[in-house]
């Protein structure tokens, strides 16, 4: 009898091996083989640890891109708002003689003289200003612009430093048409040097006044350091005199008079000239208040005085100094 080839043999072999494996197979008990393939299929404690841990480093990395990317989109929010309130604002002076808005008498505060221009209430408002209450109701024209008393977002370019001008007001003065009253008169749109660099309207905490001038911006703000001020770590969205709008890196500081005892400023010196009509004009204090700004003082050079006598605040200090970031 001939010998098969290798082959064949190999063949053979592997083949019996095969159908034992599978007569096995049928013979093992249900729940033996159940429980075999079972044990094939599951993850190991180790195998669930590695998954758990992957999942957490996922998270610690995603989860703070996702809180950056709703304050931006917040952020945008409200410089879409200071968008609108600017060429709100432009139609303003076009139906008034080309003259900003005026404070006191029956109007009262600038979004009631705007609203009839944009007739949105939602636009002063900021959704990163989330402090609350106020009253603002103004009966003589029949606006309530918060019924839920939360906070005005944004406020109006007075002038560098508190009721001295300078801004998009001249300074405060007695109301001829009210005896024992003040009022604060805009000026003419003429009087602006420069409206394209010219703040407007921008992000404050000032309440009830709702103006953006640096003493009394942050006057309801907790903050204690330039992290926490109102977007992106710093910045503050502001409307121009031309209607365009752009964010704008502030730093807060200490100063004694100021509302909350704080006041915010343009990081960049240049930038404070933004506050005034005329840069070369000259400021005084008709008001009588208590900062130690000088008066009489050139608009322009009020930035380049507050950084050169308000230093970094060093060793905890918090008078007279510029917070850290």
């Amino acid at each position: 009898m001939s010998a098969r080839p290798r082959n064949q043999i190999s063949r053979f072999d592997s083949n019996t091996r095969f159908r034992a494996s599978v007569l096995k197979e049928k013979n093992m008990p249900q729940s033996l083989s159940a429980t075999k393939r079972t044990h094939q299929n599951a993850f190991t404690l180790i195998e669930l640890l590695v998954v758990i841990a992957i999942i957490a480093i996922l998270a610690a990395i995603l989860f703070p891109v996702f809180s950056q990317a709703r304050e931006k989109a917040r952020s945008i929010s409200c410089l879409s708002n200071t968008k609108q309130i600017a060429t709100a604002f432009y139609m303003y002076v076009q139906d008034y003689d080309e003259t900003t808005i005026s404070l006191g008498g029956p109007i009262g505060d600038w979004e009631f003289a705007l609203y009839p221009y944009n007739k949105s209430a939602g636009l002063y408002f900021c959704p990163d200003r989330t402090d609350c209450c106020d009253n603002y109701n103004n009966t003589n024209v029949g606006i309530n612009i918060s019924p839920t008393g939360k906070e005005v977002g944004y406020g109006y370019n007075w002038g560098p430093i508190h009721r001295r001008g300078g801004g998009m007001l001249g300074g405060q003065q007695p109301d001829p048409n009210n005896p024992g009253g003040k009022y604060i008169p805009g000026i003419s749109l003429a009087a602006i040097v420069s409206p394209a660099q010219m703040f407007a309207f921008g992000d404050s905490y000032d309440t009830p006044r709702t103006t953006m001038d640096m003493s009394f911006l942050l006057c309801t703000w907790p903050g204690s350091s330039n992290a926490s001020l109102r977007h992106q770590g710093g910045r503050f969205n502001i409307g121009f005199a031309d209607g365009h709008s752009k964010s704008v890196a502030y730093r807060a500081g200490y100063m004694s008079g100021a509302e909350n005892g704080k006041f915010a400023i343009p990081r960049s010196v240049d930038q404070v000239s933004n506050y005034c009509a005329d840069p070369s004009a000259t400021i005084t204090n008709p008001d009588g208040d208590s900062l130690d700004l000088p008066s009489p003082i050139t608009c322009g050079a009020i930035g380049q005085w507050l950084y050169s006598n308000y230093p970094p605040c060093a060793g905890g200090s918090t008078s007279h100094c510029l917070m850290p970031d």
